[in-house]
């Protein structure tokens, strides 16, 4: 019985982790400019850094722990392109080219390798905001892209 009972709990409790993580990036999708802690959340649960049912905030004390961002970013203050280019770049394990190597992915080089990867429109901006369903989108072609190149 007991067996049975802790089954069923586990069951239960991985669709409540499940839903939340849907829940997570319907919101992400939704945001009409992404934040620190949705971009980490996303990085950092590709990556297995966190649960997927942790909080944004929790993912972004991961990613500033790992230096993936920058100390000091707030969870709701919005993340710009070359960050997140950066940040992507670090999840996905993309090594870029010389410079993005010797900067550690450093959010100009990973910005420049993004680009001339066709990852990024010609018109688009380092410092611009980006949606959610843009980022989500990036992030894709970024994972694409990385295992294409394993």
């Amino acid at each position: 019985m007991k067996k049975v009972f802790a089954a069923v709990f586990f069951m239960a409790a991985s669709f409540v982790i499940h839903a939340q993580s849907m829940e997570s990036i319907s919101q992400i999708v939704e945001s009409p400019a992404i934040n620190y802690g949705q971009a980490a959340y996303l990085a950092l649960a590709y990556s297995g850094g966190i649960d997927e049912g942790a909080t944004e905030s929790e993912a972004l004390y991961e990613a500033v722990k790992k230096n993936w961002i920058k100390n000091g970013a707030s969870d709701v203050g919005q993340i710009r392109l070359g960050e997140l280019c950066a940040l992507y770049a670090k999840a996905a394990g993309i090594k870029g080219g010389l410079f993005c190597r010797l900067t550690k992915n450093s959010a100009r080089y990973s910005f420049k390798e993004f680009k001339a990867l066709g990852l990024l429109d010609k018109a688009a901006d380092p410092s611009m905001t980006v949606s959610g369903q843009n980022a989500l989108s990036l992030f894709n072609s970024c994972i694409q892209a990385a295992e294409g190149s394993k």
